[in-house]
């Protein structure tokens, strides 16, 4: 072999070369809608598909939706929500009532997709569950994590995966939405439903990227109170009375107005080492006078109410995206953790936000709005949350 021809050999073992994951998106705004769409899909893209997110309003029939993928041998990673995000090329879409889908061809060899039904443990005992199937996945592991149950501890579940993974775990996810009717909520893949479990879809690090950001902007409200009697996310007890009649009584509502009023004025809960979690009321037991929270508020912890500056948390997203994007601009594909109350507060205007993520990538957004989010802050620890915009990227490595 010649001289030039060993160069060019050489040559070519030393550059990288990009490989991208293909995808494929598309709303439905019914069963047969999305029968149609899917079909097409599969006759039409150029790839086979093997992982695919879906975000479905719990109008859609699951036991069908969780067929069809099942028959084509797709995994599947599926969450009810609170409203549907789908941001590509030629489609900006926010609605309800709907499903929004995207079809990957993730390697069946960098990902594994674990599922697990609480039964009677506790919220982080099923977190503990997920990290040991975390850490038994691979040996540089990340995730995608979501939980069904509106009674579930979203703080306990992450404190129980971080317990296995550490804190700067890589982890981004939700907690699964019902058109804000908090009633039932549902997770479901390719081989199960649940309305009371967990699933974490772990990405193989060395093979595939997971990154991503959050955001809030809510700030506190009048003066801070006391958590006098509070076991997990159940508060019973504030400032000397029953937790559901103060709260009643500072807002000035009725009982028939919660839990869903409670997603826009959650409770802003201060840490003792000076930083705050923001955490919506899911739940209410009439009998015991408490609320119930989508994550762990302790007792004696000192808490605000806390309400949207409007705009403004607009203007924190916008900087924070444009920031984190000067960072890390390769992706492949979005997957966005919407608070409902950021669409409830910012109505249309929420559109704002999220259209920024998808032009700074050029890259599908696929989303929902949910009842919780989980996401790594910009000091790398992975934390639970209320009311933020957390952002997922997730991309191919280069080989």
């Amino acid at each position: 072999m010649c001289a030039k021809s060993k160069d060019f050999i050489s040559l070519l073992y030393t550059i990288d070369v990009a490989i991208m994951i293909s995808t494929h998106t598309f709303v439905s705004v019914s069963f047969s809608d999305f029968k149609t769409k899917f079909k097409h899909a599969l006759n039409t893209i150029e790839f086979k598909p093997t992982l695919a997110f879906a975000f479905v309003s719990v109008e859609f029939s699951f036991p069908l939706l969780v067929d069809i993928f099942r028959e084509q041998q797709i995994t599947l990673f599926g969450s009810s929500t609170g409203g549907e995000i789908l941001f590509d090329t030629g489609t900006s879409y926010i609605g309800d009532k709907s499903a929004v889908v995207i079809l990957t061809d993730i390697p069946f060899s960098s990902f594994r997709l674990h599922f697990l039904n609480r039964g009677k443990l506790s919220s982080y005992a099923l977190g503990q569950a997920l990290g040991d199937k975390i850490m038994n996945s691979f040996k540089h592991s990340s995730a995608i994590v979501g939980a069904s149950g509106i009674l579930t501890d979203g703080q306990a579940l992450m404190e129980g995966v971080l317990s296995k993974t550490g804190n700067q775990f890589v982890m981004f996810g939700g907690l699964a939405g019902d058109d804000a009717l908090f009633e039932k909520t549902f997770l479901f893949t390719d081989e199960t439903i649940s309305d009371d479990g967990a699933m974490v879809l772990v990405f193989d690090q060395n093979k595939i990227e997971l990154s991503g950001m959050i955001s809030s902007g809510w700030i506190s409200l009048g003066a801070e109170f006391t958590v006098n009697r509070a076991v997990g996310n159940t508060v019973f007890e504030i400032n000397g009375l029953p937790a559901l009649d103060m709260y009643m009584n500072y807002l000035n509502v009725k009982e028939d107005d919660l839990p869903g009023i409670g997603i826009e004025y959650p409770f802003m809960v201060k840490n003792h080492d000076g930083t705050s979690v923001l955490r919506a009321v899911t739940g209410i037991d009439k009998e015991q006078r408490s609320l119930i929270f989508a994550g762990t508020v302790s007792q004696d912890a000192t808490v605000f109410f806390s309400t949207s500056p409007g705009f403004e948390i607009m203007e924190n997203t916008r900087e924070k995206i444009i920031s984190y994007h000067g960072k890390h601009q390769k992706a492949d594909l979005l997957l966005l953790f919407s608070c409902i109350a950021r669409h409830i507060t910012l109505g249309p205007l929420i559109s704002t936000e999220i259209k920024l993520a998808s032009i700074k990538w050029r890259k599908p957004l696929v989303g929902f709005f949910t009842y919780g989010e989980i996401g790594n802050n910009e000091k790398g620890n992975c934390i639970f949350s209320n009311q933020t915009f957390t952002l997922a990227l997730i991309r191919e490595k280069r080989k």
